[in-house]
């Protein structure tokens, strides 16, 4: 039985392998294949102009988990995925975000360097805020829950912290790691302070109410 997305992996040269610019290319042409033309065009467009992606195609997740480890099995070495997910931000389409997501949470850990992910994360993020000034909540709640599926290095008290007295990103960020933080262990007083101390724009409603999960379920937790 053919697979299409397989046969499209499959012709992918040597050299298409070693050009990130080529590769890139070739994973943009994959993210079509199996979508019915033209279905769902308009609501994917609509989508993704509103959240501020480059472009959102209608990818299943599946077909996305398919192509990242088709990546990690053709490119052995972590440095040069690690370009693939800076180049994937770069581009911005919903697709590549998820894409981003599961390569970085699956990439090697550091065993000299713990917060590696985390780090690589707040470049990304950072890099993008500067540029575009606007970044989904979405792509950050992906990566830290791919990262947290993974089992990766959770983040420390002190990386929140910092990401609580960053910009208007990292403090997203911030947000949205401690909360995966807090369902694993208690977070500290000094963390729900910094939680507390967190101005949001009244727009950030989705952000405030994983805040004040964290804060709420901790003080919960207190009484018990």
């Amino acid at each position: 039985m053919q697979d299409p997305l397989d046969d499209h992996l499959s012709i992918a040269s040597t050299r298409t392998l070693q050009k990130p610019r080529l590769l890139l290319q070739h994973i943009r042409d994959a993210y079509p294949i199996g979508i019915p033309a033209l279905s769902i065009k308009s609501t994917t467009d609509r989508i993704g102009l509103d959240a501020g992606y480059s472009f959102h195609l209608g990818t299943a997740e599946p077909e996305l988990r398919r192509i990242a480890s088709w990546i990690i099995t053709n490119i052995e070495e972590s440095e040069r995925v690690e370009v693939i997910i800076g180049r994937l931000w770069k581009r911005f389409g919903r697709e590549d975000l998820v894409l981003s997501s599961i390569l970085l949470a699956n990439l090697p850990e550091k065993e000299n360097f713990p917060d590696w992910k985390w780090a690589t994360l707040i470049d990304l993020i950072s890099h993008v805020e500067r540029k575009r000034e606007r970044i989904p909540i979405e792509v950050m709640l992906l990566h830290v829950e791919e990262m947290s599926r993974a089992n990766c290095s959770k983040m420390s008290e002190d990386l929140g912290l910092k990401l609580l007295n960053g910009s208007r990103a990292e403090k997203c960020l911030g947000i949205v790691g401690i909360y995966q933080l807090s369902k694993k262990e208690t977070i500290s007083e000094t963390l729900k302070t910094g939680l507390n101390s967190v101005i949001l724009p009244d727009g950030d409603g989705l952000l405030r109410r994983i805040r004040d999960a964290i804060v709420n379920d901790a003080r919960n937790g207190q009484r018990h």
